[in-house]
């Protein structure tokens, strides 16, 4: 248990931020129920957050528009750029963080971004989520979603294919929801590294 608290502690120290702080042990807390161990659990927020603050310092367009998801290792990376050199820049980027497996780059290119196609994006997450919390059968806490004009990126591990189809009707069920990007792996698989 020291060491969990001392790793959360350091990991706190290195991301520098209160509100990081705050969702990391609150997270950090439910980490015991996912399928993820404690030490992968720190390990991807310490990829997540050396990816957003190198980000944060390259180039701001990367770091506003592009949303990150770390499970195992995987980075999935999504949002929307205005070029195809921006997207080739964030793929760059998370490949020299030490630690990863794969980049799995998804983020679309379009210049016509808008508040309300991401509110659009925003429920339809929100209401997976909610979906998936309340369903006795999905342990919501091994699942990553994110929504970028209404496609649904969905990353983690899942118990079984029968879980891994639940999560994915229940994705299909939210009004709204155009196509659904699957990186979930199964329990029983290893990961592949692709790098």
């Amino acid at each position: 248990m020291i060491k969990i608290s001392l790793s959360l502690s350091l990991l706190l120290i290195y991301v520098g931020c209160a509100q990081v702080a705050v969702g990391g042990i609150s997270k950090g807390v439910l980490v015991a129920k996912e399928e993820r161990s404690v030490g992968t659990f720190i390990d991807d927020t310490v990829i997540t957050a050396r990816l957003k603050n190198l980000y944060f310092n390259h180039n701001e367009k990367i770091f506003f528009n592009v949303d990150i998801e770390v499970n195992e290792g995987r980075v999935l990376l999504t949002g929307t750029v205005e070029t195809s050199d921006i997207r080739i820049e964030a793929t760059k980027l998370a490949w020299g963080i030490s630690d990863v497996v794969t980049v799995i780059n998804e983020i679309q290119i379009s210049d016509n971004d808008n508040i309300l196609d991401y509110a659009d994006d925003l429920v339809i997450t929100t209401k997976i989520n909610a979906k998936l919390l309340i369903n006795k059968e999905i342990n919501n806490l091994n699942y990553n979603i994110d929504t970028v004009n209404k496609i649904v990126y969905v990353i983690g591990i899942a118990q079984s294919k029968n879980e891994l189809a639940n999560v994915i009707d229940i994705i299909n069920s939210v009004y709204g929801v155009k196509e659904v990007i699957n990186y979930v792996r199964l329990k029983e698989d290893t990961i592949q590294n692709a790098g």
